[in-house]
């Protein structure tokens, strides 16, 4: 009867450990937010004529951007929410065309603007621009490398505007950044 006690609880041992070991083996998931509006102002204006944008891209950046990551904490993935909206500034002036913003994402402030770092882009008609403005907004993910980028705790943002817009006389429009969070998905090891 005692041996079998025994067993039983030293049975009991190894599975509590084994469940520990099991647990530690685990990833748990969570998500942080880091709000690049936080770190930077991304507005500004830029002129458009009958020659279109002035200067064509208009560059946004890049900003640096330094966080503390925990070292227990593996980065799994990059998501951005954006949102820039743009208004003209210049009474009387009609538009037509359209406006391309493309964000990007990188580790190096000298090579942040090359397509391997573009995050993301986004088109929009600017017909509307005089009468109250127009938004260019999406989401998307990083790319294994940006994500390396933000891993390593520095990394750098910024934006280009194009686009083949023009208007009937020579207009300022001011753009804004409204939303431009990006949202990284960790697992922690407890």
């Amino acid at each position: 009867m005692r041996k079998g006690k025994g067993y039983r609880l030293l049975a009991r041992g190894w599975l509590w450990a084994g469940l520990l070991l099991g647990v530690a083996a685990c990833s748990a998931p969570f998500n942080y937010e880091i709000n690049v509006l936080n770190f930077a102002d991304l507005s500004g204006t830029f002129t458009v004529g009958q020659g279109g944008i002035s200067p064509n891209p208009k560059t946004v950046g890049p900003v640096e951007i330094r966080y503390t990551p925990d070292p227990r904490v593996n980065l799994t993935g990059v998501a951005l929410d954006y949102k820039v909206c743009f208004a003209s500034e210049t009474p009387g002036a009609s538009f037509q065309g359209s406006v391309v913003y493309t964000a990007y994402l990188g580790g190096d402030a000298g090579t942040l603007f090359l397509e391997a770092n573009k995050l993301a882009e986004g088109t929009e008609d600017v017909s509307d621009l005089s009468a109250g403005g127009v938004c260019v907004e999406g989401q998307a993910q990083a790319t294994a490398a940006q994500v390396q980028a933000l891993q390593r705790g520095t990394f750098y943002v910024g934006a280009r505007i194009s686009g083949d817009a023009t208007s009937n006389q020579e207009a300022t429009v001011r753009y804004r950044t409204e939303r431009f969070p990006l949202r990284l998905s960790r697992t922690v090891r407890p």
